[in-house]
C-alpha cells in the first residue's frame, strides 16, 4: 500500500491503519512533507479502518512541521469517527510529545499490540 511514499510507511490491516514515519523528521523538505501528508490523509480518511495508530519506532527527532502533519492525520481520522493512538516513541520523543500535551489528544502505548488492544477496548 502506498509504496511511492518516502516519508511515511502506511499499512492497512483492518480495523487498523498504521502510519509509520521513516527517517528523521528534521531532514524532510517542507513541500515533500506536505505533499505526502495529503496523500496519507486520503488513506486515513477511509472509514473501513476506524483505528489509526501512529507508530514512531523509527523516529529519533522531529520538528514542529512534522508534528503538525501528524496532528492533521489524527484530526482527519477523528473527524471520520475513528480513534487515534501513538505508540513506540523513544524516551526522548515521548518526553517531547508529553510536554506538548499530545497525549491529551490521543492515548500513548508502548507497542502496536498495546495500541490495538487499547483502542479496541475503548468505548466509542
Amino acid at each position: 500500500m502506498a509504496r511511492h511514499l518516502k516519508i511515511f510507511q502506511v499499512e492497512k490491516e483492518p480495523p487498523c491503519i498504521f502510519v509509520t514515519p521513516l527517517g528523521q523528521g528534521a531532514s524532510f523538505r517542507y513541500a515533500d512533507l506536505q505533499m505526502e501528508s495529503n496523500s496519507v490523509r486520503t488513506l486515513v480518511a477511509d472509514q473501513t479502518v476506524p483505528l489509526l495508530i501512529i507508530d514512531l519506532k523509527n523516529m529519533n527527532y522531529f520538528g514542529s512541521e512534522f508534528i503538525g502533519a501528524l496532528i492533521t492525520l489524527g484530526r482527519e481520522k477523528k473527524l471520520r469517527g475513528g480513534k487515534v493512538a501513538i505508540c513506540s516513541a523513544n524516551p526522548n520523543m515521548y518526553d517531547v510529545l508529553k510536554g506538548m500535551s499530545l497525549f491529551k489528544l490521543w492515548p500513548y502505548f508502548e507497542s502496536r499490540d498495546e495500541a490495538i488492544a487499547g483502542l479496541s477496548g475503548e468505548s466509542a
